[in-house]
This record gives C-alpha cells, sequence and structure tokens, in this order.
C-alpha cells in the first residue's frame, strides 16, 4: 500500500473516531484498521475484524462516507488513488459473503435484501431480477444460493413461529455438485458462539433460532469457505 493511500486511511479513520463518543471502546482502533487493509493482521483478529465490520454498519462505512464528508476535500486526493482505496474496501467486505435481510409477516417471509439468488419454483432469480418482478414474498420458507470460487452455499430458512425460525445450509464444489464433507458450520450472534456443528453429509441445520441478526462461518478442517449474514426481523 501507497504511502499517500495510507495517509488517507488514517485521515478518514481519524475523522470518524472523533465523532465517536469517548466512552464507546468496541470498535477497531486506528492501527488495527489500518493493518486490516493491508493485510497485516493475524488470521484470528483478521476474522474478528470482518465479523465487527459485518455487524457494525458505521465501521463498514467509513470510507465510502468520510471520503465525501466536508473534513475531506477530494481536490486533495488523486482520483485514481480514491477509485483504488474504495475499491480495495469494498472487495475485502463482499468476498465469500452472503448477505441475506428478511422481514416476519404472519407466516409471510418477505426478502427485504440479499446478494445471492433466490429459487422462485425450479427457476434461480437474482434479487435485482426479483425487485423487477416485484416478488418479495414467500411462504414459509425462502432458499437463497451463491457461488464462492469453486463452491455452492444453499441457504434455507423455514418460519416455524412468529418469532423463531429453522435454518438450513447445504455446500457443494460448484462443478461436480459433490457434497462437501467435514464441514463445520458455526452459529454467532454479537460474536458469541450460539452452536457449532461438524457435518460429513454437506447439511447442517439450526432448529427454532430467534429472530434477529446472525453471523454464520463455514469452513473445512483447512480452510474457511465464506460467510452468510442473515438478519430476520419483524
Amino acid at each position: 500500500m501507497s504511502e499517500d493511500l495510507e495517509k488517507i486511511i488514517g485521515k478518514v479513520y481519524r475523522g470518524w473516531k472523533a465523532e465517536q463518543p469517548e466512552a464507546d471502546r468496541l470498535h477497531p482502533d486506528e492501527e488495527t484498521f489500518v493493518s486490516f487493509l493491508e493485510n497485516r493482521l493475524s488470521a484470528e483478529d483478521n476474522e474478528r475484524m470482518k465479523r465487527h465490520l459485518i455487524a457494525c454498519d458505521r465501521c463498514a462505512e467509513i470510507l465510502s462516507l468520510q471520503l465525501r464528508s466536508k473534513g475531506l476535500e477530494e481536490k486533495e486526493i488523486p482520483e485514481q488513488l480514491l477509485k483504488r482505496t474504495k475499491k480495495r474496501v469494498s472487495e475485502m467486505l463482499t468476498v465469500y459473503i452472503l448477505e441475506i435481510i428478511l422481514k416476519v409477516k404472519q407466516k409471510t417471509l418477505e426478502i427485504i435484501n440479499t446478494t445471492g439468488d433466490v429459487l422462485v419454483g425450479q427457476e434461480l432469480v437474482p434479487a435485482a431480477v426479483l425487485r423487477s418482478r416485484q416478488i418479495k414474498d414467500f411462504k414459509d420458507e425462502v432458499n437463497v444460493l451463491k457461488e464462492f470460487k469453486d463452491i455452492l452455499v444453499e441457504v434455507k430458512i423455514e418460519s416455524k413461529t412468529a418469532e423463531t425460525f429453522n435454518l438450513t445450509l447445504i455446500l457443494k464444489t460448484k462443478e461436480t455438485q459433490n457434497i462437501i464433507k467435514d464441514m463445520r458450520v458455526t452459529l454467532l450472534k454479537d460474536d458469541l458462539e450460539l452452536e457449532s456443528y461438524l457435518s460429513d453429509s454437506g447439511k447442517v441445520t439450526f432448529e427454532h433460532v430467534l429472530l434477529g441478526k446472525y453471523t454464520l462461518e463455514l469452513s473445512t478442517i483447512k480452510d474457511k469457505l465464506a460467510t452468510v449474514i442473515l438478519d430476520i426481523k419483524i
């Protein structure tokens, strides 16, 4: 990373940090933020930082918001450098991530937003096409699929009661459609691990999960495969 880019990131972060309450100790400091962008964090700290960025809207939007704020005059920064910075942050936050935001309305699930494709009958429909067709309500369950490099992740959300749902994840190889064995799926809420299962069937189900925002980490013994961000609200 160039010296200019590091200065920009530092300036952006300091501007954002100055607006936060003094008592707020949960956000990463400037050194951690810069180290994350430079890939200098340990694997454990890197994953913790990603989970925080996913859960914290303010931190995730540091660059995109602050680069447009009055505290940073864009004329001081080369346009190409701005583009590189925004692109780098965007890539780091979206690779390997599937986001699903749903709303419960009686026994109907409404899709607010997703970065995956939605199964409608026998047809796999991108979220943008769903919106253009004005399709958003699904009775009892929603199935979302997303490809990550060489794997395919399917997430099935089933409404069980007004405030609980079952959550099933299926992992397959993209080319052969073979089940991925020795898969571990960990369910987290507010960075706390709730449940974790190691499966050799390529399928894991969490039952009677309460409404709320969750992170699911999908990995094998050797590698992390993907992250699913699920937010179901009334």
